[in-house]
Parts: structure tokens; C-alpha cells; sequence
């Protein structure tokens, strides 16, 4: 598949959307029953197309088609479970948009979709800066308003919650700011300043470090492996928290707090 993938790629006779029709009339052919099967050979023919267009992408023509293959290869890696790989797709999308030349009818329809999936994972460091980009588009073009509002706070939420996030400081603007503050009261401002937790459950501050993103992935393999044959029954949760705890401190030197801890007033099985 890979070589029809790259024979296709390099016919430079055909237009970018003829090889795009091309390639996906070729997924077609190599569909499979089994569902695993069928979103692996996705992610190869996502990253083929996003390669092959990317090579093609100057200046900034074939950015709407970009997105949208960068969204439904972030979606297939959450359909698979595999959200390690969302920090390439992560990195590849901040990659296109970090110069904010991106036309927002680019962005309208992809980057949420792009947001929610890279919100799966650990890598909250990119996902706020992807928050940011697409917010300061939306402020450029006046599309800034009451429906982007929950991304909004989760952006704010993210700049409060993320350990060093100084380097995006300078993106804040008055303009941005200013338009923040007509969309969400002062009152909830303050909140969200006070109490910027993200869902029902307190998490430790080390979750919103950037070396908890390196890590984490490796201590879940790490622990999904010591745990393989475990029954996974009432109070196993526990136990998992004690061994994650015990690893992260002995192998890091990381000391870390289970929801448990975070979270004294709360029942869990």
C-alpha cells in the first residue's frame, strides 16, 4: 500500500486534489472488516497525503486541506487509543498555524475538531497553544464570540494550570484581552482565575508539567504490563495508584498525588 501510496504521490501531472482522489479511492480498495486493521492503514494514508501535500503547500494554498488531514488523523489516533501519536499531529497542525497566516475559513470547521482530539491526551502544553492560535485568528477576523466561549475558558484554564507558560505571554494582546473580557464577565474571570480546574476532579500540578508530558506514556506501558493479569475489580484503582506513585518516585523522581489524594471528600472503586 505504502508504494501505490508514493507512486501516486509523485505523479507531479496531477493536481493536488487528483492524487488527494486518488489516494482515498485507494483506501477504498484496502478497507478492512476488522476495525483495528482498517484505522492503521489510515494513519498511514493520512500521514502520506499530509506529507505529500505539505511538500506542495507554499504559500500557505492548501492549508484547508492540511487541517482536515491532520483532523482525521487525530481522530483515527483517539479511535485507536493511540494518543502518544497526538503529539506529532499536535506539533505538525502548531507547525502550519504558528505564523497566523492561516485563513480562518481554514480553521473554523477543523481546528475544534483538532482541539477535542489533542485534548485526549497529556500534551496540554501544545494544546494550549493551539487554543491560542485559533482564538487569535477568531479575534482577528471579529469571529470571536458567545460560541468559542468554552474554548475560551479552557484556554484561560491552560495558561493558569501549565507550568511555564511564559512564552506565550507576548500573544496575549490588549486586542484579544479586550475582546475576552466582552465575551466572559468580570465574574467569571475571576473565577476561572481563582479556581481554573479543569472537569469534576482536582489533579496534581505535576500533570500540567512538561515533564509529566515526557513521562507519561511510557509510565502507562509501564504499569498497563505490571498489570496485565490483574483482575480489575472494585478497589483496583488503588492498588494501580499506590504502584503509578511508587514507580514515578523511585523511577523520576517524581512525587506525585492520586485523585485520591487530590480529591479527600470524593468516593472511588
Amino acid at each position: 500500500m505504502k508504494k501505490q501510496i508514493q507512486n501516486i504521490a509523485q505523479q507531479s501531472d496531477l493536481s493536488i486534489d487528483e492524487r488527494i482522489s486518488l489516494i482515498l479511492q485507494l483506501r477504498e480498495q484496502f478497507n478492512s472488516e476488522d476495525d483495528n486493521q482498517r484505522q492503521q492503514n489510515d494513519t498511514v494514508i493520512f500521514t502520506a497525503l499530509i506529507e505529500m501535500v505539505d511538500a506542495e503547500n507554499q504559500p500557505h494554498v492548501y492549508d484547508l486541506e492540511m487541517l482536515q488531514l491532520y483532523a482525521l488523523l487525530a481522530e483515527t489516533f483517539v479511535e485507536l487509543g493511540d494518543y502518544r501519536s497526538l503529539e506529532t499531529v499536535a506539533h505538525g497542525v502548531l507547525d502550519l498555524i504558528r505564523y497566523e497566516v492561516t485563513p480562518w475559513e481554514a480553521m473554523a470547521e477543523t481546528m475544534p475538531r483538532i482541539l477535542d482530539a489533542v485534548g485526549e491526551s497529556v500534551y496540554n502544553h501544545a494544546l494550549y497553544e493551539l487554543h491560542l492560535h485559533f482564538i487569535r485568528t477568531a479575534c482577528r477576523v471579529e469571529a470571536l464570540d458567545d460560541k468559542l466561549a468554552g474554548r475560551v475558558r479552557k484556554m484561560l484554564k491552560l495558561k493558569i494550570l501549565l507550568e511555564d507558560d511564559g512564552w506565550l505571554d507576548r500573544l496575549i494582546d490588549k486586542d484579544l484581552e479586550k475582546t475576552i473580557s466582552s465575551i466572559l464577565p468580570p465574574g467569571e474571570l475571576l473565577r476561572i482565575i481563582l479556581r481554573p480546574q479543569i472537569g469534576h476532579l482536582k489533579k496534581d500540578p505535576i500533570e500540567y508539567s512538561w515533564k509529566w508530558e515526557k513521562i507519561y506514556y511510557d509510565v502507562e506501558e509501564y504499569l498497563e504490563e505490571r498489570f496485565a493479569n490483574a483482575p480489575r475489580a472494585m478497589g483496583f484503582c488503588f492498588h494501580y495508584w499506590a504502584a503509578k506513585k511508587e514507580y514515578l518516585n523511585d523511577e523520576y523522581g517524581i512525587e506525585w498525588h492520586s485523585p485520591s489524594q487530590m480529591n479527600p471528600g470524593v468516593m472511588f472503586d
